[in-house]
């Protein structure tokens, strides 16, 4: 039976902070939550997108002039796409196939299984060399729960170290048939506070800590990623009661991720309003401080993606 293909972002060779070595990840296209500090919006929507990059746009009109749908306005100025419009249409490329500048770009790509996993073992003696392997991220791979399956599987029975990282907010019967192909799972805490997580991320976090202490409990080796936003979840406060529900559930390490607002500029290309252009990014002494923090309750903290071995 053939295999249904995969729409990925990105493919990104010789990552080292998706799990310990080096490590090729592919970047799923789709995600439940909307987290507002977001740096990689062009990964929620779960259908092919438009970029427009207004500066190297010469507004030669091709664009209009192919448009199906007649999503795109603004012949001799400007373009406007009506991205509810652009979205609901059959994901045709016509924009990005003829504007000569690249201006119009399509975010999103099919790949079968096969072709994921040869990619995947391309970068073999990387991972013999590091400990490293693969790692499917996102997006949330459970949103392509096939593909994502079957991509693991099948490096494990390559003998491909295999990791997965997930939002968790899935229903279990999901979860649990992909994650039993992973060696490692990277998970995110946003909020221990529910109404706080749903102010920051769309959903309540009620389900996604269910999931990840029922992981835990399967015995599934877990890194715990905590994105670190000023004013949101930094207080200390989140940080115990995240400590101390890291502790009940035999969760041992935490990767510390700093704020940053370095895919601003993706949110003007996709048509988006950014919502945290206010926020400043916490300084190293914060993040050192809060790493002290964890380390205090018995858990191994670690500032950024980790390229160590968590064993």
């Amino acid at each position: 039976m053939d295999q249904k293909p995969g729409l990925v972002v990105s493919i990104q060779h010789y990552s080292i902070q998706d799990g310990p070595g080096i490590r090729t990840t592919i970047f799923l296209k789709g995600c439940p939550l909307h987290c507002l500090w977001c740096h990689n919006p062009e990964m929620i929507n779960p259908k092919m997108e438009v970029w427009y990059n207004a500066r190297t746009c010469t507004l030669c009109g091709k664009c209009v002039e192919v448009c199906p749908v007649l999503a795109i306005e603004g012949y001799l100025e400007e373009r406007v796409i009506d991205r509810k419009i652009c979205l609901a249409s059959t994901g045709c490329r016509n924009c990005a196939d003829v504007c000569p500048t690249a201006a119009m770009e399509i975010v999103g790509s099919q790949i079968s299984v096969e072709d994921a996993v040869k990619e995947v073992r391309a970068d073999a003696s990387f991972y013999q060399r590091t400990g490293g392997g693969i790692c499917i991220s996102g997006g949330e791979p459970t949103l392509q729960a096939d593909f994502t399956r079957e991509v693991l599987k099948q490096c494990q029975e390559h003998y491909i170290n295999t990791a997965v990282e997930t939002c968790c907010y899935a229903n279990w019967e999901v979860l649990s048939d992909v994650t039993q192909y992973a060696d490692l799972i990277l998970t995110d805490i946003k909020h221990m506070d529910s109404v706080k997580h749903k102010e920051g991320t769309g959903v309540s976090n009620e389900l996604i800590l269910e999931n990840i202490a029922k992981l835990s409990k399967m015995g599934k080796l877990i890194r715990i990623r905590l994105p670190l936003i000023p004013g949101y979840n930094d207080s200390e406060e989140n940080l115990r009661k995240t400590a101390e529900f890291m502790k009940a559930n035999n969760l041992k390490y935490i990767d510390l991720l700093a704020f940053h607002i370095m895919g601003e500029y993706k949110y003007r290309q996709l048509g988006k309003i950014y919502a945290c252009s206010e926020v400043k990014e916490p300084t190293a002494l914060d993040m050192d401080m809060h790493r002290a923090f964890f380390e205090s309750y018995g858990i191994e903290g670690n500032i950024g993606g980790t390229d160590i071995d968590p064993m």
